[in-house]
């Protein structure tokens, strides 16, 4: 007798479940971010000669969006017995590679020179001119004036990098003296001048706080203030990724 229509249908489509289960694959996992590897040197002025010292970091290989911290020690002190650097230099990097191939590139750069010796008596009005400084609310610490940016520290030391309208502790930064260094904060009718804070080792510190957007392999300069500059590249590496295996 031939075989019912209905039994005939049901044994075609578990033919074609099963096939398709013997064929079938598990997706494959998401793509893991990939590594970019970051090159960097900077370049500032020596205080005590006033010419140009370039100080390089070592590639550094980042996953992108994460964060890495590189210090690097400068030429030793000729003077110094124990050979100490002259000076030294902290960057915080953070690349992250965009949808269409471009590269953003988050740097942070601190350049610290030793401190010199001062006699007893310029050493007292240092301290003098340093609890006047500290005794204020706010603590005007450098500016990055193309960029806008202001390194102003709180009543609780903390420190970090605002622009004009910004408001720290019920103070609005308004406005910004470029000739004379001067930023004026206001709190309601108040208004007050904060002058650039400087002593023995901040006077001799550089900051540098950017994003730079390039493509792979192209270098990037980023001038900053007191003849720093930093020069940055990039490239980017995938991770390898295994293949899927069949089930």
């Amino acid at each position: 007798m031939p075989t019912p229509m209905a039994p005939r249908l049901l044994l075609l489509a578990f033919g074609i479940l099963t096939s398709l289960g013997v064929s079938a694959q598990t997706p494959a996992p998401p793509a893991p971010p990939p590594t970019v590897t970051v090159r960097t040197t900077v370049s500032h002025l020596d205080p005590k000669t006033g010419k140009s010292d370039v100080m390089s970091a070592p590639s550094v290989s980042v996953i992108s969006g994460s964060e890495a911290r590189v210090s690097v020690a400068g030429r030793p002190d000729p003077k110094d017995p124990k050979g100490k650097p002259e000076s030294s230099m902290e960057l915080v990097i953070s690349p992250t590679v965009q949808p269409d191939g471009m590269l953003s590139i988050s740097v942070r750069v601190s350049i610290s020179h030793k401190a010199e010796v001062l006699d007893p008596k310029e050493a007292k009005r240092e301290r003098k001119r340093e609890s006047k400084a500290h005794d204020g609310t706010l603590v005007f610490y450098s500016v990055l004036a193309k960029e806008g940016l202001f390194s102003i520290q709180d009543s609780r030391s903390a420190r970090r990098w605002y622009k004009l309208g910004a408001t720290i502790e019920g103070w609005k930064l308004d406005s910004f003296d470029v000739e004379k260094n001067v930023l004026t904060v206001s709190q309601g009718p108040t208004h007050q001048e904060l002058h650039l804070y400087k002593s023995s080792v901040e006077a001799s510190a550089s900051e540098l706080s950017t994003v730079v957007t390039v493509r792979p392999g192209e270098v990037a300069k980023v001038p900053g203030v007191g003849g720093l500059e930093l020069s940055v590249s990039a490239s980017v590496s995938a991770t390898p990724v295994a293949a899927p295996v069949a089930r």
